[in-house]
């Protein structure tokens, strides 16, 4: 008896430890807080793959708040440059020079549109990121593969609240992106999860038919 519990107990203790080495996936596995879902900001009605927060501070294109390196160093993978951001200079991505436009409130419209320095530069596919500031706080929502012909749109919604308990206005939109195929922003277990996995599912099961006999 005292062989079969360790052996279920040793299995227990695999299948806890593999969630935390998934690649990806901060709203997926349920570790973003206050509320926010990846259906809060949508790319031409398709929500997030994922999204991340809510965090403290600012998260903007350049200086002390620079986004690029947050995003370089979370689990979404690397390669990430700013696009533009609401009422801020904009910056050149794959010969297309990009302008975001956004509704003002805790929840509206947005428009992210682009011109061609070099023609035939459009359409192009990329991995997008839209970051919500607003308060004290932020929150990320990434989207994989995203065609964009000249201009996506979308909507947003303010999910988290200020120390009042309210839905604070938007303060700005950052986007930022990647050439698609620089990595994933979907939560795919690594190999090591599904060899947890299964050797938790393993363990248990022998030790449930090692009790039945």
């Amino acid at each position: 008896m005292k062989r079969v519990n360790f052996k279920i107990m040793a299995g227990i203790f695999l299948l806890a430890l593999a969630p935390q080495a998934f690649a990806a996936g901060y709203c997926i596995d349920g570790t973003a807080s206050e509320g926010i879902s990846q259906s809060d900001v949508m790319v031409n009605g398709v929500s997030a793959d994922d999204c991340f927060g809510v965090a403290d501070g600012n998260i903007t294109g350049s200086g002390k708040f620079a986004g690029a390196p947050v995003l370089n160093a979370m689990n979404w993978g690397t390669g990430w440059t700013y696009l533009d951001a609401s009422g801020a200079s904009t910056d050149n991505f794959m010969d297309v020079t990009f302008m975001t436009e956004v509704s003002a409130g805790s929840s509206g419209t947005w428009t992210l549109t682009g011109e061609d320095l070099v023609a035939g530069s459009l359409p192009i596919a990329i991995d997008l990121v839209v970051g919500l500031k607003a308060g004290n706080e932020y929150a990320l929502w990434g989207f994989d593969d995203v065609m964009f012909d000249g201009s996506v749109s979308g909507t947003f919604s303010i999910a988290f609240t200020n120390n009042g308990g309210k839905h604070p206005a938007l303060s700005h939109m950052v986007l930022f992106a990647r050439e698609a195929g620089g990595g994933t922003i979907t939560a795919v277990p690594e190999a090591d999860t599904w060899i947890m996995l299964l050797a938790g599912l393993g363990l248990v099961g022998f030790a449930v038919r090692c009790r039945a006999s």
